[in-house]
């Protein structure tokens, strides 16, 4: 893992080494055990290294091919190298390294962009062509490791993070009206979903894309190489053999992920998805004590030390349990908010770099994660309804019927049910020329906080596109694609390369993914399960009370009695301060207002709340 960064001059003239210095400087935090550069004739390259796999001199970056036509940066991992480098050397190529980076650059020479789809991991990586005087760029089916750029007439910068592209003069700091509009109104994890950024002029390369930067042409092209309908379509196996590629495919991507030359640990909160990783990799490693990491809370409705407890008493693993102090909060958000960029729209940030500061001063390097797994087995409450609808839609009424009788034995005799499913089941079938008016006239109105005049200058985001037939499916890829998921990478990378900390989750190998799509909707959900298939095979493995949990956590906060105790004195000064009064994005009358509804009769959503002042946090940080 590590920050990478570059300039390329259209007029090629040469590169001002000192800005390519600055940009990889101001990321030491994601590459502390190393530097190195490139100049050429029109072209800079900067690497900040963190050193996972292969930790000599000879995996020091930039990296050339033999006779130095070609320069590799790179961020990220690419799991499956091994056998890459094989492959590779079947066919002829030589090796001097025993990493992944030679590796991707030997797989770019043999096969193009097409090895790309070969690749197994996270990455985020630049190619120098000196003879085309061309640069090929890539960022990870998922968006694991970013890639940001500016475009401007004199060339084409490039970057780690957003901070980097800053340290060059002519790039200006402006905040994206547009993006700062989508956040106000869109709420919860809506962050990364294009390539625009919270920074006018600033763009990212988006999630499973290649792109092409010509400077003799002074052109840029962008292409996307993958996407979850190029594998092969549904069919009916029996429920054994569903189960058990499933548990084929998560041990592989467990297994893949333990490959490290620096010590490993996992991040543990309690819940099924970390545990399911911490028993596999607990399993694969029986000779070596892996470390966990945990957030604990004193507010019990945020403690997950019962489930993590559980969980500890059926592996090896060596427990480390971290209590975020709320005392401490402002003076953290400062680092926090540096790191991390762009607004985000909750507080789980908060215990999530807590955990990742203890890691470190721990010597772990790399953590293990169960990001992902609610959005690809339907870990997430809603999609109960989803499921619900999807049986309606494909005529299934008696296992609709029974689904929803178990559902409220759980949940409750009056849990509601038929009036959300009937909203999704008209979303589903009515077309938007039809929906849009009704959206219009029922519902969904501008809040009063949003500043009138702004509201007028810009755009309503576009609702996402319709992929799947089933209902729950197409719900789940917008979960990977548009939110939660983006935001909560977005948070993930950068809390753990604040402190040099590499995260990995086995959910989001791609080999996993395609198979989740390609089961029936009762693996995901049934009996009043979620996530039913993860929960099979890990029956006999992890303890009951961690594997038939139906609560659902994530990375848990006390943000509500946060914001209205430790929180309140600072975030009214805010709230009442000049700099906030003058912003053109929210109502500062309607906003204090709704704070101190907020502190009597807790409504409306903390997470409101949360996103008004952090962004206002950010503008203070990066644009004043």
């Amino acid at each position: 893992m590590c920050g990478i960064a570059g300039i390329i001059d259209f007029k090629n003239k040469n590169v001002e080494k000192k800005t390519v210095e600055n940009m990889v400087s101001i990321q030491h935090h994601r590459g502390p055990d190393g530097r190195g550069f490139y100049f050429g004739e029109g072209i800079g390259l900067g690497h900040a290294r963190l050193a996972i796999i292969d930790l000599s001199a000879r995996a020091h970056q930039p990296m050339p091919n033999e006779d130095k036509t070609k320069w590799i940066i790179y961020n990220g991992e690419v799991y499956n190298y091994p056998e890459l480098r094989e492959e590779l050397r079947r066919a002829g190529h030589t090796f001097r390294s025993v990493g992944d980076t030679e590796v991707i650059l030997h797989a770019f020479e043999e096969w193009g962009e097409k090895a790309l789809t070969r690749f197994n991991g996270m990455w985020a990586f630049a190619i120098w062509d000196t003879k085309k005087r061309e640069l090929f760029a890539s960022r990870d089916r998922f968006g694991q490791k970013p890639f940001y750029y500016h475009l401007g007439n004199d060339g084409f910068t490039f970057a780690s993070e957003i901070k980097a592209l800053l340290q060059k003069p002519s790039i200006e700091k402006s905040p994206n009206d547009q993006a700062i509009y989508d956040y106000i109104i869109s709420g919860y994890g809506y962050m990364d979903i294009s390539d625009h950024t919270f920074f006018k002029n600033i763009r990212q390369l988006k999630p499973a894309h290649y792109i092409r930067v010509s400077a003799k042409t002074k052109s840029i092209t962008q292409k996307k190489y993958w996407d979850l309908n190029n594998f092969s379509p549904k069919h009916e196996k029996s429920e054994s053999s569903y189960i058990e590629g499933f548990r084929e495919l998560f041990t592989d991507a467990v297994r893949l992920r333990l490959r490290s030359d620096v010590e490993l640990g996992i991040s543990l909160s309690g819940g099924l998805d970390s545990s399911s990783v911490a028993y596999t990799a607990s399993l694969l490693c029986k000779d070596d004590r892996i470390s966990s990491f945990s957030s604990c809370f004193e507010e019990k409705d945020s403690d997950e030390r019962r489930y993590i407890n559980d969980t500890l008493k059926v592996t090896n693993l060596k427990p480390h349990f971290i209590f975020p102090d709320p005392a401490k909060i402002f003076s953290d958000i400062d680092s926090i908010l540096w790191h991390q960029e762009e607004p985000y729209s909750t507080l789980s940030v908060f215990p999530q770099w807590h955990i990742m500061k203890h890691a470190k001063s721990n010597g772990v390097k790399v953590l293990l994660t169960g990001q992902a797994g609610d959005e690809a087995l339907a870990g997430y409450h809603k999609y109960y309804f989803y499921f619900f609808a999807d049986l309606f839609r494909t005529l299934k009424l008696g296992k609709a019927f029974r689904e929803i009788k178990i559902y409220k034995e759980i949940k409750g005799k009056g849990a509601p049910v038929f009036k959300d499913v009937l909203k999704i089941l008209l979303s589903h079938f009515l077309p938007e020329a039809v929906k849009r008016p009704g959206r219009k006239f029922f519902g969904n109105k501008m809040p009063g906080y949003v500043n009138r005049h702004f509201r007028e200058e810009c755009k309503t985001p576009g609702r996402p596109s319709r992929k799947f037939s089933s209902i729950l499916d197409n719900d789940l890829y917008n979960a990977l694609k548009i939110s939660p998921l983006p935001s909560l990478l977005h948070i993930d990378d950068r809390s753990s390369m604040a402190h040099s900390v590499e995260t990995r989750s086995p959910f989001l190998d791609y080999r996993l993914i395609e198979y989740a799509f390609t089961l029936p909707l009762e693996y995901k959900i049934r009996s009043g399960e979620t996530k039913f298939i993860l929960r099979k095979i890990m029956s006999g493995c992890i303890p009951e009370s961690v594997r038939t949990r139906q609560d659902k956590m994530g990375f848990p906060t006390p943000l509500k009695s946060w914001l209205k105790g430790p929180m309140r004195r600072e975030i009214t000064d805010i709230f009442n301060s000049k700099e906030f009064n003058k912003r053109p994005y929210l109502d500062s009358k309607s906003v204090r207002d709704e704070f101190k509804f907020f502190c009597e009769k807790g409504k409306p959503s903390e997470l409101t709340i949360w996103s008004w002042l952090n962004l206002e946090l950010w503008l203070r940080k990066y644009i004043d």
